[in-house]
């Protein structure tokens, strides 16, 4: 039987979860597959990396030692940048020509958008990161998804994405009936409504069944550019504009252009954090006429100005941000 080698390239503040979630599957694998994965973890500098809940993960070398593995997948979450250098990006590179499999958890995307290997290939990343990584990289086709394959490219949305992504790439190389039994072992599996959901649904975020609230709220946050008017999104449900503030205050004790505004800065903040767009083009793509607009509301919601946020996030989202419906009031 074909042995498949699969090398973690770690770098530091990697999601511990995603990495898991991508090597749990081969280890269950070999149990029915007669050990037919195995894999190791590489560091840019050979040194042990930290992972973003502060836990140290040894490894068994550096870029050196790389080889020509079955897959090579790049595994990093927030300050993907500080982690990032030359030698990496020409690792990376070097094994794109060697036609070796390429894949990256989380925001391990960027890194090989960085590196010129994703241009031209269907792509995600952690949805929250999804609007940087779209604007950052035009020349990569991004997709909303749980994970992507792509030709000789993989990336996936981090978390138990990756789990998902594994499992697909078994069903390949090994066939269906193994990765169902690898799920199984796992106690992983999704129902056909969940195969491409990203992230949890409206219902679930903001704890409503109301369906005509969560029309308007799909609506919003798919109209962050332009916004729609409060006439707009209350004809969605069939409802005055009266009707829709009284629907919002009695489902989520907030008014709905309030709402409207805070997921609006929250698209901002994420493309603060993970992209190169100028504030001013965050502000357009957030819905703001006006920089100085921008900036007041940006201020009064975190307490910095955007480039201040920029400066200080710098790709790391924050854990104590409040919700929409709570920043609206």
């Amino acid at each position: 039987m074909a042995r498949f080698d699969v090398t973690f390239l770690l770098v530091p503040r990697f999601s511990m979860i995603a990495l898991y979630g991508a090597m749990e599957p081969l280890r269950v694998a070999n149990r029915f597959a007669n050990g037919a994965f195995s894999w190791r973890f590489i560091s840019a500098d050979g040194k042990p990396v930290t992972a973003s809940n502060g836990i140290p993960v040894s490894v068994s070398g550096g870029l050196a030692d790389v080889g020509r593995p079955a897959m090579a997948m790049v595994c990093a979450s927030y300050e993907h940048e500080a982690g990032v250098g030359r030698p990496l990006l020409s690792a990376i590179r070097k094994l794109a020509r060697a036609t070796v499999l390429l894949a990256g958890l989380d925001t391990g995307p960027f890194v090989l958008a960085e590196a010129g290997v994703l241009d031209g290939y269907r792509a995600t990343c952690h949805w929250e990161s999804l609007p940087g990584f779209r604007e950052s990289y035009p020349a990569v086709q991004v997709r909303e998804a749980l994970f992507e394959r792509d030709r000789d490219r993989m990336t996936c949305a981090g978390g138990a994405a990756a789990i998902d992504m594994m499992l697909a790439w078994i069903a390949d190389l090994m066939g269906r009936e193994l990765s169902v039994l690898v799920a199984d072992q796992l106690v992983h599996f999704r129902s056909r409504e969940q195969e491409g959901q990203v992230r949890a649904s409206a219902r679930t975020r903001f704890g409503t069944g109301d369906a005509r609230l969560l029309a308007i709220i799909s609506a919003m946050e798919q109209q962050i550019e332009e916004p729609l008017s409060a006439a707009q999104l209350a004809s969605i449900a069939h409802l005055s504009v009266r009707q829709m503030e009284r629907l919002f205050r009695d489902e989520l004790g907030t008014r709905p252009m309030g709402f409207y505004r805070a997921l609006r800065l929250e698209r901002a903040e994420h493309l603060l954090s993970y992209s190169h767009l100028p504030v001013r083009d965050v502000s357009l793509a957030a819905g703001f006429s006006t920089l100085a607009e921008f900036s007041r509301a940006f201020r009064s919601r975190s307490g910095l100005s955007p480039s201040q946020f920029r400066k200080g996030r710098s790709g790391v989202p924050d854990p104590l941000a409040k919700s929409p419906q709570s920043l609206a009031n």
